[in-house]
């Protein structure tokens, strides 16, 4: 078996280092911070992630059992801000899970599995290339968006309300607003993360795409802030806080076309390797399948050189078409009145609102979509 090393602890680097240990590889796990620790993100686990969990042989079951903290998520609100919305239950259940509770559930899982976990700040792989190459035989990058390219920023606050202030049908869904202030492809948030008899935790955020972003001549804290004033949903739930932590922002590295995942051996997987769905910004489901995959790229070869080709082979067959999909479709949102047609036409059409519904969670393809 091969010595691995696995720079970066989060889905995706747990993932592959929970895959190959259980393959029998020596795995050394490699984060800069030493676990629990927080990660900044909207903390949402879709319907496709949870999916994806259970290659790692994490169920609904293990998570309502482990995870601290959590909400069930059975359905979405689409909306434009202050005008139509389309609010579409789910048969099937998501979660939002703080990533400081869902990591750590992940970490531990990999190290259980066999993988020694290590804490050290590997910012630059060259820096440390002859030392990686002469101790593994194989280098997995899964340090993230700072080791892709981003494309995308959000931000992110959390607010508590008292749940005897909160809409009751809310509790389990999740809210997600187009406004024009983000521009076409830009959307805020309001998702549930925590709920106990007193209060319940909300994630509150916007995300925005840089090409979009640098339009508009202002800063990320600002356009949340005009996203929250602006927004009569969040406007409401603003009067009722009753504590909040300070908004922060994060990139994100989306889907690219061209994608090459794999040099050397060196392999991206997950935010390194732009795997993040374009239009969502959803990226746990493709970093823990990436993982499993890259293993299956290193079992099945004989020389790093031939996994190297199995891997961008695999990330070909299981990834690129349905982020080219996302692109495709990406494109043709030119214009903010197709974020109202679409609203609108999901409530005059109950399939397409499922389709739509089902395509956002995660689990249909969205080359599903195109003619």
């Amino acid at each position: 078996m091969s010595k691995i090393v696995v720079l970066g602890a989060g889905p995706a680097g747990c993932s592959a280092g929970y895959h190959l240990a259980k393959s029998g590889h020596q795995v050394m796990l490699i984060d800069k911070d030493c676990f629990p620790r927080d990660k900044t993100c909207g903390d949402g686990v879709s319907l496709g992630s949870v999916q994806a969990l259970s290659t790692m042989g994490i169920y609904p079951q293990d998570i309502k059992r482990l995870a601290s903290e959590y909400a069930q998520i059975d359905g979405f609100l689409l909306g434009v801000s202050n005008d139509i919305s389309h609010l579409c239950p789910t048969e099937l259940k998501g979660y939002c899970i703080p990533r400081f509770v869902f990591d750590n559930l992940l970490y531990e899982k990999a190290i259980n599995a066999g993988c020694v976990g290590r804490t050290q700040r590997i910012s630059d792989i060259q820096r440390y290339h002859q030392e990686l190459n002469s101790d593994f035989d194989y280098i997995i990058d899964a340090r993230g968006v700072y080791a892709g390219e981003a494309n995308a920023i959000a931000i992110r606050a959390y607010w508590n309300i008292k749940v005897a202030d909160f809409p009751k049908i809310y509790l389990s869904k999740a809210q997600i607003y187009f406004d024009k202030t983000l521009g076409v492809n830009g959307y805020g948030w309001i998702f549930p993360v925590t709920v106990d008899s007193e209060l319940v935790k909300l994630n509150v955020g916007v995300g925005v795409w840089i090409d979009e972003y640098q339009k508009n001549n202002t800063n990320i804290i600002r356009l949340f802030n005009e996203f929250v004033q602006r927004n009569q949903a969040t406007k409401e739930l603003l009067s009722l806080v009753v504590s909040q932590q300070k908004p922060k922002a994060y990139p994100l590295a989306t889907a690219k076309r061209a994608n090459t995942v794999t040099y050397g051996k060196v392999f991206k997987i997950g935010d390194a390797a732009n795997l993040t769905d374009p239009l969502t910004g959803e990226g746990i489901a493709n970093a823990i399948l990436s993982g499993l995959y890259v293993t299956q790229a290193i079992n099945m070869s004989t020389s790093p050189e031939l996994a190297s080709e199995n891997w961008q082979r695999l990330y070909q067959l299981y990834f690129e078409p349905d982020l080219d999909a996302g692109l495709q479709i990406k494109s043709f949102r030119k214009f903010s009145f197709i974020n109202k047609l679409l609203i609108w036409l999901m409530n005059r059409n109950k399939p397409l609102a499922e389709q739509v519904t089902y395509t956002f969670a995660g689990l249909i393809p969205y080359k599903r979509l195109l003619p």
